[in-house]
């Protein structure tokens, strides 16, 4: 049985013949004691024989992907098929406030409580409809209407489509041939006098409405006016109210609050592949393929671009983890902080755009793509990143 009285852990980057008896090249199937002793890992039992890929742990269910279908398994054994046909590619997550948890491939994308999956956004309307004049109380003049589709099952609301001025001369308007869609209703938004604005007029939930009122019964502004559908994205994290996602070399952010919905200038290009998105105190940390960049601030318009010059950032490896259970110079850090693989060295960042190397000049890797996890066992702080 090999010993050591004292060990200072794994070292790849010395020539073995400039290393000491403390150190060792690699470790299998092993874990590290806080005082720097060695025991041996602990083993697993199989709980299904099955393939599961895409593996997250959401709040009260997992998720994976079992052949094709993406899959939630609950505590007591039951599954629920998410979505049928994910196929092979990488699913990424994001656990929001409200208990649900975001997918996506990139391609598809959704939001599930772990029963059933949904489309992550209300698609708009695809026509709006055909106008006819129709007695009633409104001023004449010109007006624009708009369409939002709603989802019955939660009452999400879409975006907007906006009509090219109208003129009411008899005081109504009635609308034929609207766009159904099943398990949908058409919320109709109609402007003041002149086109200004957008107010709730009423509901249709067939292919006609009508309405009649006043302008005075115009008061409910339409909340989704200007918005774009949420970006189909990969790398997503929850930020203050907002869901961040990357797509290429660009960051989103969702509206605050909407997760479904964006606004076209709330993007940042970063100039590079982003492989990472970790949220800090006071800031995010997005990876990319040049460098480990921090966005410092509290509000998404007043985000800062600070280089920290760690190198680039390997696909999947960033993940949150407490800040006090993680080496900051002689002690420990606080708060939020964020561990990733950049520049090839294990890296932690902390509030205020602090990084400091775990592994320098001591464990380097070649990795390309990992997916990676922070726990704790038995109080000992680990990460994870498995190669993919």
């Amino acid at each position: 049985m090999l010993t050591f009285e004292s060990f200072t852990g794994i070292n790849n980057v010395l020539p073995e013949h400039r290393m000491s008896g403390k150190d060792l090249v690699q470790a299998q199937n092993v874990d590290i004691g806080l005082t720097g002793e060695i025991m041996r890992r602990g083993g697993y039992a199989e709980v299904s024989a099955l393939c599961h890929k895409n593996v997250h742990e959401a709040p009260g269910f997992i998720l994976a992907t079992c052949g094709s279908a993406l899959t939630a398994i609950h505590p007591d054994g039951a599954r629920h098929i998410i979505h049928p046909a994910m196929g092979p590619e990488r699913v990424w997550y994001c656990d929001l406030p409200d208990g649900r948890t975001t997918y996506t491939n990139g391609l598809i994308h959704g939001v599930t409580d772990g029963l059933i999956g949904m489309d992550r956004s209300v698609p708009a309307p695809a026509s709006l409809g055909a106008t006819d004049d129709s007695f009633g109380a409104l001023h004449p003049g010109q007006y624009r209407y708009h369409l939002t589709h709603v989802r019955l099952a939660d009452r999400l609301e879409g975006q907007a489509v906006s009509s090219e001025p109208i003129e009411i001369a008899m005081g109504g308007m009635r609308l034929d041939g609207l766009p159904v869609l099943e398990g949908h209703a058409i919320n109709v938004y109609l402007s003041g006098k002149d086109g200004e604005g957008a107010y709730l007029a009423g509901v249709a939930t067939g292919g006609s409405f009508e309405y009649t009122g006043t302008n005075a019964a115009l008061v409910l502004p339409c909340r989704t006016l200007g918005a774009q559908a949420f970006p189909v994205g990969t790398i997503t994290a929850f930020w203050r109210g907002r869901v961040l996602v990357a797509q290429g070399e660009v960051l989103w952010a969702s509206r605050p609050s909407a997760p479904h919905l964006a606004d076209w200038r709330d993007f940042k290009p970063l100039g590079a592949a982003i492989t990472a998105i970790q949220p800090v105190d006071d800031g995010v940390y997005v990876g990319t393929t040049q460098d480990l960049i921090f966005l410092s601030g509290t509000t998404w318009d007043g985000l800062g671009f600070v280089p920290t010059r760690r190198g680039p950032v390997v696909l999947g490896s960033g993940v949150a983890a407490p800040g006090d259970r993680i080496k900051l110079g002689d002690g420990t850090g606080a708060g939020t902080a964020m561990l990733c693989i950049a520049g090839g060295e294990i890296v932690a960042g902390f509030a205020g755009g602090q990084t400091t190397s775990l592994t320098s000049n001591r464990y380097r890797t070649t990795a390309a793509e990992v997916c990676a996890a922070f726990r704790e066992v038995g109080g000992i702080p680990q990460y994870l990143a498995v190669p993919q």
